[in-house]
């Protein structure tokens, strides 16, 4: 055992243990605050990104659920205004049993707002809108305009909520849409003309792609919005509309019945309720861009179902489109991990 060097006194080990002085009370104070900052902190940290994970992982599976829609559609073999009616009919009665299920009467102390009017008009003008585009304009001019959806919901999200707009997005967004335009195009041998209807093919279309991203940004904008509610409303006023305008009303043989029941009791409910509960996690450009799947999966089912291939650009275009979309979610998933 050492001494000090003058040979007295005590051992050193035990001067240096009674000259070290004890904390101070407010030394303890600031500390343990500090310490319980640095947690709290981390437990946010770790909260936003499990929210970030699940909303990722919701519009995944809303998404590829969605996709064999497009199969069902063609099965159906219905006109525009009867495939309106019967789809969404079929699936309007279904969000409203969803509800019912979900959060029923109880959830009825925010009907009478704003957002909730503004998401059944939204419900009601995408419905709507798209059919009326397919019935009188190429689908290839259609699919365009709805390719711009996550560009409407960046934008949306920055001027309504107030969040940043990531580059990673835009770029994603501007990639996927070109990869989209390549694929649309190659569906026609590129010929299009210019005049009256595919402008306005075109601008419904637009219409489409502004319904859907407002609808996603209003859900992440007011969590206590019932938005199931209001898509149902949406989603019957739309058939109302298909009742009223459609020359005549068809009642379609019993296997394309089974074809447009599916798909609108089971499809479009399931991927739409799963994808507007997505946008509650993650900003809307973000589900936008994740739902944009559908247009490229879809030709996929299309070709499997009844043997209808693809075109070469339409291959071209549609790899283009999941490798930009499996490169961001894979940089999402990283960033949220």
């Amino acid at each position: 055992m050492a001494y000090h060097p003058n040979g007295q006194g005590a051992p050193i080990g035990r001067l240096n243990s009674i000259h070290r002085p004890a904390p101070m009370a407010h030394e303890q104070i600031v500390s343990n605050r500090l310490g319980l900052h640095d947690q709290t902190q981390a437990r946010a940290v770790t909260a936003q990104r499990s929210q970030k994970t699940i909303g990722l992982t919701l519009a995944i599976f809303g998404a590829l659920l969605l996709t064999p829609d497009t199969l069902f559609m063609r099965l159906s073999q219905l006109d525009g205004f009867n495939m309106l009616l019967w789809r969404g009919g079929l699936s309007g009665l279904a969000y409203f049993m969803i509800w019912l299920w979900m959060r029923g009467p109880r959830d009825l102390s925010n009907i009478w707002t704003r957002n909730f009017a503004i998401i059944v008009a939204c419900q009601t003008g995408n419905a709507a809108l798209f059919s009326l585009a397919i019935a009188v304009a190429p689908v290839t001019v259609v699919l365009i305009g709805v390719a711009t959806v996550p560009i409407f919901a960046a934008v949306m999200s920055r001027v309504i909520l107030g969040e940043a707009l990531s580059m990673r997005t835009l770029i994603t967004a501007t990639m996927v849409f070109l990869g989209l335009f390549v694929s649309v195009m190659g569906s026609d041998d590129g010929q299009i003309k210019l005049d009256l209807i595919t402008l306005i093919g075109a601008g419904l279309g637009l219409g489409v792609a502004f319904s859907l991203a407002m609808n996603f940004t209003i859900i992440r904008k007011d969590p206590e919005v019932p938005f199931v509610l209001a898509i149902a409303i949406g989603a019957i006023t739309a058939a109302g509309l298909a009742a009223l305008f459609a020359t005549t009303l068809a009642w379609p043989p019993l296997p394309q019945m089974a074809a447009i029941a599916l798909t609108g009791i089971f499809i479009l409910p399931l991927s739409f309720v799963t994808l507007s509960y997505a946008a509650r996690f993650v900003p809307s450009s973000t589900v936008s861009l994740i739902m944009l799947l559908e247009t490229i999966l879809g030709p996929l089912w299309v070709w499997w179902g009844i043997d209808e291939a693809p075109s070469a650009a339409m291959l071209i275009g549609g790899g283009i489109v999941l490798t930009c979309l499996a490169v961001f979610l894979i940089f999402e998933d990283h960033h949220a991990a």
